[in-house]
């Protein structure tokens, strides 16, 4: 029966969806019924089997009836792109949640909600008002509102999935953001089957932790969408920026509380402010840095991926060592910010660190005393911050400016030794950029290719991470 049921209940649905179609409803609107119907299945298929082997029968025989029925083109309401294979990996990852966690049911039945309706919602809200636009993976476009419907979506759904009370809405408010960072970086229909297995795995790990980590951390991804959302608001932050904020905050304000929090903040703020300070003095010397100005996910990233890390193996192991890592990654990217934002200012100019000759402002391995001196003081400032907020980090607040001294060096050392550096042959230049201002393609000048920018501000804030976890 529950095989019957099953199968009468989806054809009827893609049926209607079809017959819609065909009657001259949008194309959007009958996927939309297709997937959002056949979703809600899901309570169906776990009120009617007993078995999960006999549960994934229909959605495995499911992802085969559709791959056959996209590669024929056979159904106009389903058309899509011919690698576009979002409506078989559903079913896939619908069957996946049913055979690994049937005996967490509130796992299998989220997972699938976050997909069927805030997917549904992501391309909704994104088709009608996205506005402001990023670049995903493999060139694809998204748009900043559609990840925000995502976000919303996802959190009502699962929260009313798993149980609408006070400790549920904190893991939805997780898997809201875990379910928006993937859907983001899902591309060719991906994003069914991403989407799905993470919320699913994220609402299975927080049914297990206590509930103190799960509001800690539910608390964390709100506060990091406020901020992110503010800062963008502000022009801080790129589109795709925010998403990588509200990845690395939530880990940060969620895991290591407000000692991290706080640092990561003042390391946002203060970098920020610099950026945008005599703005029109640094014009010249930034056109030829790979990214300036707002900044966007891998800069993010780049920034605070590793003390985020840090943050994770905190909450983890209870280790403070680890708090200490993720203060000196923070303030290794605050030291190499500032040292960047203020070192170009400096009217004696700077030195390459490996030969100490004279370069032009804004050549990747150059140092100077104006960035050096600012570079110690962003690595304090961030120290200070974090000791102020719990005190025991106090004796070590040397050796974590020391941390950030050696991030904010080792980021010089890559740039003047194995950086991807380039040549702009129309303006006889060096250049961090693939395609310099003037709109020349420019030629590999000395470096490794994939070593860019990003990468190096990772190896920093590991080298700050190092030293971090060493001093407490």
């Amino acid at each position: 029966m529950g095989l019957l049921w099953s199968y009468l209940y989806v054809g009827t649905v893609v049926v209607v969806g079809e017959v819609s179609r065909r009657m001259g409803l949008s194309k959007e609107l009958a996927r939309k019924i297709i997937h959002v119907g056949v979703g809600l299945w899901i309570f169906g298929t776990l009120a009617l089997f007993e078995n999960r082997w006999m549960a994934i029968i229909p959605p495995l025989t499911s992802a085969l009836g559709n791959y056959f029925i996209h590669r024929r083109k056979l159904l106009q309401s389903t058309e899509a792109d011919e690698d576009n294979l979002g409506t078989v990996w559903f079913p896939i990852a619908f069957a996946i949640l049913i055979a690994v966690a049937w005996e967490t049911p509130r796992a299998v039945a989220g997972g699938v909600m976050a997909m069927t309706i805030g997917d549904a919602l992501a391309a909704s809200v994104g088709i009608r008002i996205g506005r402001h636009k990023y670049e995903t993976l493999g060139g694809a476009v998204k748009s900043l509102e559609g990840s925000l419907g995502m976000l919303l979506g996802t959190f009502a759904a699962v929260w009313l999935t798993i149980g609408a009370t006070a400790p549920m809405a904190a893991i939805a408010a997780l898997t809201a953001v875990v379910g928006m960072v993937t859907e983001a970086y899902g591309i060719k229909g991906r994003d069914n089957i991403w989407v799905p297995l993470s919320a699913g795995a994220t609402i299975y790990l927080g049914l297990q932790l206590s509930p103190d980590v799960v509001n800690a951390v539910g608390i964390g991804a709100v506060l990091a969408a406020v901020i992110g959302i503010a800062a963008w608001l502000k022009g801080s932050l790129s589109p795709s920026g925010v998403l990588g904020a509200i990845l690395t905050g939530t880990l940060l304000f969620g895991l290591s509380g407000w000692t991290g929090g706080l640092a990561l903040i003042a390391f946002f703020i203060s970098s920020s402010v610099l950026t945008r300070l005599f703005k029109s003095r640094k014009a010249d010397f930034e056109a030829d840095y790979a990214k300036t100005g707002q900044r966007d996910l891998g800069q993010a990233l780049a920034n605070g991926g590793v003390a985020a890390a840090g943050a994770l193996l905190l909450g983890v192991t209870g280790n403070e060592a680890f708090l200490g890592a993720l203060i000196g990654a923070l303030a290794a990217a605050n030291a190499d910010t500032w040292a960047t934002e203020l070192g170009v200012l400096d009217r004696r100019g700077p030195r390459l660190v490996t030969s100490f000759q004279p370069v032009p402002a804004g050549t990747s391995g150059g140092v100077s005393l104006v960035g050096t001196l600012a570079a110690l003081g962003g690595s304090a400032l961030v120290a200070v911050v974090a000791a102020a907020t719990h005190l025991p980090l106090l004796p070590a607040v040397p050796m974590l400016v020391l941390a950030g001294l050696a991030g904010s060096f080792a980021d010089s050392l890559l740039g003047a030794t194995v950086q991807g550096v380039y040549w702009c042959r129309t303006c006889s230049k060096e250049t961090e950029r693939r395609v310099h201002r003037c709109g020349e393609v420019t030629a590999l000048h000395r470096g490794l290719p994939w070593l860019g920018n990003d990468m190096v501000n990772l190896i920093a804030t590991l080298v700050g991470a190092l030293i971090g976890y060493l001093a407490v």
